[in-house]
């Protein structure tokens, strides 16, 4: 696959101008639309179904703050296991399994205004999270584990968060 900043032509940098993605990609898409092939045979067509797929790729990894900043770890010659890989932070791993146990308390509870609270609690703390991401990216001095352990306290948030939606549509349902 082609650099995803290079294919889309932005600076790399973990803060990126969204609407000139979003602009970006829309533009890639229509030149290479199956549509616009049709006459150049199918080794054209499939050409351009493989460059559009690496487009709709590499868009998902700009698109979404922890995927960028894998890929910039990964670019600057930081080696990420997301499987593997988890903070070395005592007192973000203390705080992870806090933020766990008052998920799973206000869910065994049924309690939805402990939910909301959470929801509000994690949200702040994934934003607050997400910032401190862009500082240890932006700073060329900043050592490769510590960019390393802000991108995986932005995992962290991300994944506990989809957790609480899918909490929240399971109370939904009843």
């Amino acid at each position: 696959m082609t650099d995803p900043f290079e294919q889309f032509d932005l600076p790399v940098a973990f803060e990126i101008d969204r609407q000139q993605l979003a602009e970006r990609f829309k533009r890639l898409q229509a030149e290479l639309h199956p549509d616009r092939f049709v006459r150049q045979g199918d080794q054209a067509r499939r050409m351009a179904a493989a460059m559009a797929a690496d487009v709709n790729e590499a868009y998902a990894i700009l698109d979404d703050d922890y995927r960028r900043a894998v890929a910039l770890l990964e670019r600057a010659g930081v080696t990420f296991d997301p499987e593997r890989d988890t903070s070395q932070n005592i007192e973000f791993i203390e705080a992870q399994i806090e933020w766990r146990e008052r998920l799973e308390e206000a869910e065994s509870a049924g309690d939805r205004e402990e939910l909301d609270a959470v929801g509000m609690e994690l949200e702040k703390a994934r934003d607050e999270a997400r910032s401190k991401v862009a500082e240890a990216l932006a700073d060329p001095a900043s050592p490769g584990a510590q960019a390393k352990d802000r991108v995986l306290e932005l995992r962290f948030f991300d994944r506990l968060l989809t957790e609480l939606k899918r909490t929240r549509q399971n109370l939904a349902r009843g």
